[in-house]
């Protein structure tokens, strides 16, 4: 993927949205992911903590009955409400202005210091 996906930091290999998450009324938005679907299994999440701003559009419709979808996209935008993220599947696109976001690897849905990497996302990272 020609994007943000390698900031991070799974593999090469791709990954797909299980599901999708709003609470807080829409202050945060999680995304449920697992990396190699078609072998491993891994799942990971993406917390975006204090979204100011969501833009939600349904791609393709008829394919809403699907419990995945395919990451096509991600770019992660910058920190502090600076630049949104976009999130790009098969299916749906999600744009968040968003405070912080955090990725967790070892156990999904666990909001905990212990097993989460802060990302620090700004205009001046280079790969």
């Amino acid at each position: 993927m020609a994007d943000d996906y390698n900031k991070l930091g799974l593999g090469g290999l791709t990954s797909l949205v299980t599901n999708l998450k709003v609470s807080r009324w829409g202050n945060e938005v999680l995304l449920e992911l697992v990396y190699d679907p078609t072998e491993k299994r891994i799942p990971y999440s993406l917390v975006f903590h204090d979204c100011q701003k969501i833009q939600w559009e349904v791609l393709h419709g008829e394919d809403s009955r699907d419990i995945e979808a395919d990451l096509i996209g991600i770019h992660l935008g910058e920190e502090g409400h600076r630049k949104a993220a976009v999130i790009h599947t098969d299916i749906f696109e999600i744009t968040l202005l968003y405070g912080m976001m955090k990725i967790y690897k070892d156990k999904v849905n666990e909001y905990s210091h212990h097993h989460a990497t802060d990302m620090k996302v700004a205009a001046n990272v280079r790969d």
